[in-house]
């Protein structure tokens, strides 16, 4: 079973899946973020094709972190972005029965571009950013 990672946007939603063994993060691709029948139904659609048991979905945070856990702060609850993430995973834990987490994605977003330069040579930075969300997790995870 695999793992999909969504890296949120108000225009654009990056995707990322992990390879079965959950050691290696892909970038899957970029939905616009249009029409949210249109988003449940792609995503809905990439869990069943690719049995994903779970999804990580990045979040803006100015975080703490403590045993692997992530800590909201009250100036990350006030964060505009950060309103839209939470509000979009609320939405996706109401129709989508797959356990879903958060994960840090502060630095992906430059990272991202760096690489997407260096690599795909044009290409959007939000399905690379959604991987780097996704490796991040599954090298924290791996170590427990």
């Amino acid at each position: 079973m695999a793992i999909l990672a969504i890296d949120y946007g108000a225009k654009k939603i990056g995707l990322a899946r992990s390879d079965h063994e959950r050691r290696m993060a892909l970038p899957l691709g970029v939905l616009i973020n249009k029409n949210q029948k249109e988003i449940l139904d792609h995503i809905k659609l990439i869990c069943q094709r690719d049995e994903i048991e779970k999804i990580i979905v990045g979040v803006p945070l100015s975080l703490k972190t403590t045993n692997k856990e992530l800590i909201l702060r009250e100036q990350d609850l006030q964060n505009k972005q950060m309103q839209e993430v939470l509000a979009f995973i609320d939405w996706l834990k109401e129709n989508i029965k797959i356990s879903i987490e958060m994960e840090d994605e502060r630095l992906s977003t430059k990272l991202a571009n760096s690489l997407r330069r260096d690599l795909i040579k044009g290409g959007p930075d939000d399905a690379v950013a959604a991987m780097l969300i996704l490796q991040t997790y599954l090298d924290k995870n791996q170590k427990s």
